[in-house]
């Protein structure tokens, strides 16, 4: 599977979207073509997401913070030391909901000046069960340069992150630049380190809707 021009648009634009994947071993395929595909924290390799209501929800999740509502503009696996580097998502079946998508440059730019000097300075605690850690939304691996932010699992720490919550949370929320719609056949990969993503409103009458996500470093 070439991948070329997929690398391209990753370090562009932060996002793409590939053709012909029609199976999870296709988005298994592609996920080594682009890096080291790891499990989800529950142990699946390829896990399905599927629309589910509050009360049937695990606990902690965002199904159990959302219900069957849209999902703010977050990064997968914050609570990980290092964010995993791609988010590789097919979706079928009722694909009206779209997969809403940002990068952090521009959610930087919609705060204003100084706000990625800001967003660089803050701390943030991180937890996950028992599990804490502190951390920056900016964050560097081997020379690259990469984000981190999901309000419903980091606090902020320090004065600039509570500054930062405060302009990004009406963000997260409100209009994104892109909107993902689903065809049985296509993938979108996301570049983790670079690009918020989060769901769309609930459509009318809305039909079951499988997301299977697959994580790569």
């Amino acid at each position: 599977m070439n991948v070329t021009g997929t690398h391209g648009e990753l370090q562009t634009r932060g996002w793409a979207i590939v053709e012909g994947i029609e199976s999870s071993a296709d988005l298994l395929e592609l996920g080594m073509a682009l890096g080291y595909p790891v499990p989800s924290p529950n142990g699946e390799m390829v896990k399905e997401i599927r629309i589910t209501k509050e009360e049937k929800a695990m606990p902690g999740s965002q199904s159990a913070l959302y219900g069957t509502g849209p999902f703010p503009l977050h990064t997968d696996t914050v609570f990980w030391p290092t964010p995993v580097r791609y988010v590789i998502l097919r979706g079928y079946g009722d694909t009206r909901r779209p997969t809403t998508l940002m990068s952090f440059s521009e959610m930087l730019r919609r705060c204003g000046a100084g706000a990625a000097a800001m967003a660089a300075n803050s701390i943030w605690t991180v937890r996950e069960g028992s599990r804490r850690f502190f951390c920056s939304l900016k964050f560097r691996l081997g020379g690259l340069v990469g984000w981190r932010y999901d309000a419903d699992l980091m606090s902020p720490a320090n004065h600039a992150a509570i500054a930062i919550r405060q302009m990004f949370e009406p963000i997260a929320k409100g209009e994104v630049t892109d909107r993902i719609f689903w065809s049985g056949n296509t993938a979108l990969v996301l570049s983790n380190w670079q690009v918020l993503h989060g769901r769309g409103p609930e459509p009318s009458d809305e039909g079951p809707r499988i997301v299977e996500r697959l994580y790569v470093r």
